[in-house]
């Protein structure tokens, strides 16, 4: 996949989070909605910056379930800020994983994934913002 098809299928899977399960069906009837989104879409939001670093090429491929692991860094390119993404990336890759499969979940993990997945947006988009600046 090229950049622009990382960030549309990031796009959707953010709209299918905020647009339909939060605002559509409410937080506690998404619960498997949000984790399978959740998980998804920031690996497409990497992918893009990646793409964009030139850490990886066009036909690379990055897995969310490589991010059940600490040891997923090994798998990933140098990039700036990995120290504090990845972890973030596993933790969000380990709870969606319980949304997703598991049982129904207190609010908190449902509201803890949603974090996750805006702090970890966020972290991205400042490294692409930084890299459109060079």
């Amino acid at each position: 996949m090229n950049i622009d098809d990382h960030l549309k299928a990031f796009q959707e899977h953010k709209e299918a989070i905020f647009d339909w399960a939060i605002g559509v069906k409410g937080i506690l009837n998404s619960q498997r909605i949000i984790g399978l989104h959740a998980s998804r879409g920031i690996i497409e939001l990497l992918s893009a910056f990646l793409h964009e670093e030139e850490k990886i090429t066009s036909g690379a491929q990055l897995n969310h379930r490589w991010f059940k692991s600490r040891k997923c860094g090994e798998r990933l390119p140098e990039f700036s800020k990995k120290e504090v993404i990845t972890p973030q990336l596993v933790e969000l890759e380990l709870l969606c994983e319980d949304l997703t499969y598991g049982k129904k979940k207190p609010p908190k993990d449902i509201e803890r994934a949603i974090r996750l997945f805006n702090e970890i947006e966020k972290e991205i988009s400042e490294l692409r913002e930084h890299h459109e600046k060079k």
